[in-house]
């Protein structure tokens, strides 16, 4: 993302091997004027090098020149030119129009500066080369370097942080706009990506939260305001899904007058307004499980908690404290993981003042402020020799020592462990504790991950689509039936936090009031085993049978009339013959089910209609 001229503008990091090439030779043609446009869609920026004289076709799929996968695209939509210097755009009769900072046009000039849009998607024009403009990771491949940073920051004990920007305001203006007012101001090693069209994700290695403020307070002082919610690792999570949703739980909580926000305190409000939310159960293992814990909430026993990341520990873990006596007093979960090895003891019983280089005065830890209610030490197994042996002496006598204090503080806290790792296997080889094991584990619950669950995917997807959709007045409110099905089949490595993500992203870039397969990140759309690109439209399935006619009327016909009329019976057949099950009638005319809906509006076709149709 850093500056720069001429080819180290170019890299593969950013490029596929296709556009590098072209570019470079169209760079290497002597005397030719060259136009860069960049195409902003949910899978990064797209490259189309623009020589004079060439016409180039963006749409969906063959036979355009430049093909995108995105819904809202036409096979063919657009056509652009440059031509005497200037960057002709024209229309191809698509379905969602093509736009020039916000008016639709048939044939028009692409301007520098001005926002072109191609349905859902945005883009801008450049002069010679690409050195006016950086690329932008696709989504997938900010996720990838994003889990790999996260990985080399614990394992080196570094910090990293990772913003989430977009514009102020109810109207969101695109990426593509203010990008320039961000890019300067960013590491050459830091990588931003487009989270939506209009939303910008930027991952900062090696940046504590003074370095972070820093380069967003430069940015977000510009031409267009902007937004920016900040999360730190491991100050605020111990994961990369975690980093992700703590960056865009503050976000929501930026306003005109405090357009920064850090994590922690979104962190916590989010975890007040959702106490009252009942957990989705479906499965018969999570029945049990919340069985388990209900039973369990009037104990003061310790309780362990197993089970992979996401999977819900800290919602079962609620579940125990809000169903017994210490309900009205506070649960303090607390990510071990995240923790600073330097600093575990201090957050987890406190210090006094002088303790340490920068104790400038003291400071109670989670046990002190959880005093009457309880503590649940997520990622357990992280902690290091020092603070299992503190640990073990509150679990045994109620008691601890703050760092640097000479007397022992009496606290009245029920303790909540949970992990994914196996703590056993770490006591034979001598990472964790026997003794505090052994205290630990009084009982015993182990979460199933999500897969093992499906019958809770549609439910668990459905809650979070619609608090997002409150909290952000979306028009999302369903999920179509295709990409549903690749939400049940899908293998959810990281559980229900992987599901909420990929939830929350869609509902952020969805084009129509249901989520749709391409709003799903890749790894999800990969599971579509047939493409729909692949088979014949509605359109080529007409053209085929029009080939058919011997001979035409002496007449002249209107053609577009005559095929959308055909069209319109043949979806209207379709539904019929499938007793008005748009998946299946979908799947029987080849399109995707929100193609059909789009069809059926446009031909006002409704449930009850007869086989024959009257124009």
């Amino acid at each position: 993302m850093g500056g720069g001229d001429g080819d180290s503008q170019i890299q593969t990091g950013l490029l596929s091997e296709e556009e590098l090439a072209r570019l470079q030779a169209l760079r290497g043609a002597p005397g030719e004027n060259l136009a860069t446009v960049l195409l902003y869609s949910r899978d990064g920026v797209q490259v189309v090098p623009l020589v004079e004289g060439r016409a180039m076709v963006i749409g969906r799929s063959a036979p355009a020149d430049f093909a995108i996968r995105d819904a809202s695209l036409s096979r063919q939509h657009a056509l652009l030119e440059l031509r005497g210097g200037q960057v002709w755009v024209d229309d191809l009769d698509s379905t969602n129009g093509t736009w020039i900072d916000g008016e639709r046009v048939e044939r028009a000039v692409l301007e520098p500066g001005s926002v072109l849009a191609l349905g859902a998607l945005t883009a801008s024009v450049h002069g010679s080369g690409l050195a006016a403009h950086p690329g932008l990771d696709g989504h997938e491949r900010f996720a990838q370097e994003q889990d790999a940073e996260v990985a080399r920051a614990r394992a080196h004990g570094r910090s990293a942080a990772l913003l989430v920007v977009r514009s102020a305001g109810r109207r969101q203006v695109p990426v593509a706009r203010w990008l320039e007012q961000v890019r300067p101001h960013l590491r050459p090693y830091d990588r931003a990506a487009l989270y939506s069209s209009d939303t910008l994700e930027i991952l900062l290695p090696e940046a504590d939260e003074a370095h972070a403020r820093a380069i967003a307070e430069r940015f977000l002082d510009g031409r267009v305001s902007l937004h920016c919610g900040l999360a730190l690792l491991p100050t605020h999570a111990g994961t990369s899904g975690e980093l992700t949703e703590a960056a865009r739980v503050a976000l929501q909580a930026a306003t005109a007058d405090a357009p920064l926000q850090v994590a922690a305190a979104a962190r916590r409000g989010r975890a007040e307004a959702s106490t009252g939310d009942r957990p989705v159960v479906r499965s018969a293992a999570m029945e049990k499980v919340f069985a388990t814990a209900a039973k369990l909430a009037g104990s003061t026993i310790p309780v362990l908690l197993l089970g992979e990341t996401g999977t819900g520990k800290e919602v079962v873990a609620r579940a125990i404290h809000d169903g017994g006596k210490r309900a009205g007093a506070p649960l303090i979960c607390v990510n071990c993981g995240s923790i600073p090895s330097q600093l575990v003891e201090s957050t987890l019983f406190g210090h006094v003042k002088g303790a340490f280089t920068g104790a400038d005065a003291a400071r109670k830890g989670v046990f002190a402020n959880a005093d009457g209610g309880t503590v649940l030490l997520d990622e357990v197994g992280e902690l290091p020799p020092a603070a299992q042996a503190a640990l073990l002496r509150v679990l045994e006598n109620k008691r601890f020592t703050p760092v640097g204090a000479g007397d022992e503080v009496e606290v009245d806290v029920r303790v909540l462990a949970a992990t994914h790792r196996d703590l056993d296997a770490m006591c034979r080889e001598g990472g964790f504790r026997d003794d505090l094991l052994f205290r630990l584990n009084a009982m015993t619950l182990s979460l199933p991950p999500l897969r093992e669950r499906p019958e809770e995917i549609e439910a668990l997807a459905l809650r979070f689509l619609d608090r997002l959709a409150t909290a952000d007045d979306s028009p999302v409110s369903g999920i179509d039936p295709e990409a549903l099905s690749l939400l049940l089949r899908y293998p959810w490595p990281g559980n229900v936090r992987e599901l909420r993500n990929a939830v929350e992203r869609a509902v952020v870039i969805a084009v129509d009031d249901e989520i749709g397969v391409d709003d799903l990140p890749e790894s999800i759309r990969r599971l579509s085993t047939t493409d729909p690109d692949d088979r014949p439209s509605v359109h080529e399935e007409v053209g085929a049978r029009t080939a058919e006619i011997a001979s035409l009327p002496e007449d002249n016909i209107d053609l577009r009339a005559e095929v959308g009329r055909y069209e319109a019976d043949l979806v209207l057949r379709a539904l019929l013959e499938c007793a008005w099950d748009r998946n299946a009638a979908a799947k029987w005319l080849g399109i995707p089910v929100r193609t059909l809906s789009h069809k059926m509006k446009a031909h006002g076709i409704q449930r009850g209609m007869p086989s024959g149709r009257e124009d």
